[in-house]
């Protein structure tokens, strides 16, 4: 185990309380002041596959979870089978000799493999089997030394609706397994981080951060059909309506969703609805209507592996190029991937901006890894943050008008927009092409005119776009790229190959469309070497930039089997192709 940091896995079945009791644990480093990292996996089937939580804390940032790690905590026999090969060397399993059996298989050598009676202790204390992970979870903190008075403050605020009993249950169970590690493994108890760290730091996950981010820049109006991993975007903003006035509906279908959005848009209501690739695939008829009507609308797009229903409950970024083609006919739109949680909540309250600035569809391309993962931040940063509604004309700019033309021809573009009841504002807003007035037409000169004032925003919107960020120094033996939630375990690449010798930097894009060609094509032709890390089967961003510079990238990572990127494996391409 490394000092000042330590890796826990804890992995058993669904509807064992996993995901809570390690969010527990999480928040008991994080309010004293600890930098924590948690992934979650759960299988597509409900009880076939084991599910997981994997936490890393650390004294020091940190931009992703890791390969390799110092406890693990297993529920179930297949859980020691499946992730024992994961520990290190000096590592620790602590499994319920009640139900789980390793005695047999084969054990790997160096791992100290620590029988815990979880069983028995819960119904010693005549609690149900679900508790055991509270359990395991006092073993986990008298392993490393750590204090628990932390968690069971935690404890009790979590379980506080559940009533007094379930509070000290809990605190007991987290007690009794602590003890019994104390008592019987104290000869393997050594201090692994200090009691406190700083001041206490938030931990929230993406999808959180872009709740935020839609609140902060005056979302009223959220629509949206659950589906993974955007589901978790409609939970929190409707526990949020009543504070900040925002009207929640969870719609039959995301047709509807989106038919809602671009209607509360049309009338002047910040509006965004959520969803995944399957869904989007509903949407794109009426994201088409938002484009002809120039409308206004921001859609979150969460990627998880397809094609169709593909694997629901992982990762993945294999829809770029859709989004960049989806829906009839050409358009302008904007496509931002956030890096992680901050990013996240930055440009989500851009997203809004941007749409009404320029009048066209904003999507926000998440993906599992970024949606569903917690990190830690030290505070919420947003007085810089400023609401900009573009073009909206106000009543006393409408009193003069005496022939107001919704779709009027400008030089960049973008007309003045009027909502319903505004007087002097009246227009006609229609899926088919128009003229200025919004009235139907098929003049070809003037369809001709249309397709080139929607198309005249492109060079006003290239210049709001924000540069491709660079990492690392300036002058390095390679360059990778990459885009989205790929940038903590490739910043964590980064630090390993610079540990080693190696000057290793990565060009990391936000804003994908239009693409930043110029800033972009400095950056590559600048490097010695170029890879791009990307979570698809074909390298769709590499595709892209070949197709927008005409530059190829030397060489491609490509990860599909649902799971994220891991730091190792970034190193081991970078090794490879040096």
């Amino acid at each position: 185990m490394k000092q000042n940091e330590v890796a826990f896995k804890i992995a058993g079945e669904a509807g064992q309380g996993l995901n809570v009791s390690t969010l527990n644990l999480a928040r008991t480093f994080t309010r004293k002041g600890f930098h924590a990292f948690l992934l979650t996996d759960n299988p597509n089937s409900i009880k076939l596959e084991p599910t997981w939580c994997s936490l890393r804390v650390s004294t020091s940032l940190i931009a992703s979870q890791t390969e390799r790690i110092d406890v693990l905590v297993a529920l179930k026999t297949d859980a020691v089978l499946r992730y024992q090969a994961e520990v290190s060397d000096d590592g620790f399993i602590i499994y319920d000799e009640d139900a789980v059996n390793p005695e047999g298989e084969k054990q790997l050598a160096g791992i100290k493999y620590l029988p815990v009676p979880l069983s028995r202790i819960a119904n010693t204390m005549k609690a149900p089997d679900l508790i055991r992970n509270t359990i395991a979870l006092g073993g986990f903190l008298a392993l490393i030394d750590y204090h628990p008075a932390g968690m069971k403050e935690i404890i009790a605020e979590v379980f506080a609706r559940k009533g007094e009993a379930i509070v000290n249950q809990n605190i007991s169970a987290l007690e009794a397994g602590f003890n019994f590690v104390q008592n019987n493994y104290g000869s393997f108890i050594r201090k692994r981080l200090p009691e406190e760290n700083g001041p206490a730091r938030l931990f929230l996950t993406g999808n959180d951060a872009l709740s935020l981010g839609a609140i902060k820049a005056g979302c009223k109006l959220l629509a949206a059909y659950p589906m993974t991993p955007a589901s978790p975007i409609l939970h929190y903003i409707a526990s949020k309506e009543r504070e900040y006035q925002i009207v929640v509906k969870h719609t039959e279908d995301e047709i509807a969703a989106m038919n809602m959005v671009i209607g509360a848009n049309f009338a002047g209501v910040r509006a965004m609805t959520c969803t995944s690739g399957g869904g989007f695939s509903l949407m794109v008829e009426a994201l088409g209507m938002a484009a002809q009507s120039e409308t206004p609308v921001v859609v979150v797009v969460g990627q998880r592996p397809g094609p169709s229903t593909g694997q629901p409950t992982h990762t993945g970024q294999g829809e770029l190029q859709f989004l960049i083609s989806a829906s009839q006919g050409e358009f302008p739109r904007i496509i931002i991937a956030p890096g992680d949680a901050t990013e996240t909540f930055r440009e989500t309250f851009n997203a809004f901006n941007l749409a009404e600035k320029f009048q066209v569809p904003v999507l926000i391309l998440t993906d599992k890894y970024l949606a569903e993962s917690y990190t830690d931040w030290s505070e919420l940063k947003d007085d810089d943050l400023k609401i900009d509604r573009g073009k909206l004309l106000t009543e006393a700019q409408l009193s003069a008008e005496q022939n107001y033309l919704r779709y009027q021809i400008t030089s960049d573009g973008i007309s003045p927009r009027s909502i319903p009841s505004q007087q002097n504002g009246i227009h006609v807003a229609t899926s088919y092409e128009h003229d200025e007035s919004g009235w139907y037409q098929e003049d070809p000169a003037g369809v001709k005119k249309m397709y080139d004032k929607r198309f005249a925003k492109m060079p006003f919107i290239l210049k709001e776009m924000k540069e491709p960020k660079l990492y690392g120094p300036d002058e390095a033996q390679i360059t990778l790229l990459a885009w989205g939630s790929t940038k903590g375990p490739v910043l964590e690449a980064l630090e390993r190959l610079a540990n080693e010798g190696i000057a290793a930097n990565l060009v990391h894009l936000t804003y994908l469309w239009p693409l930043p060609v110029e800033a972009l094509s400095g950056l590559i032709k600048n490097a010695q070497k170029t890879i791009m890390i990307e979570g698809n089967y074909t390298g769709q961003l590499a595709q892209v930039i070949r197709q927008e510079t005409g530059l190829k990238i030397d060489h491609i990572l490509t990860k599909y089997n649902g799971q994220p990127f891991y730091p190792a494996e970034i190193c081991a391409k970078v090794k490879e192709v040096l």
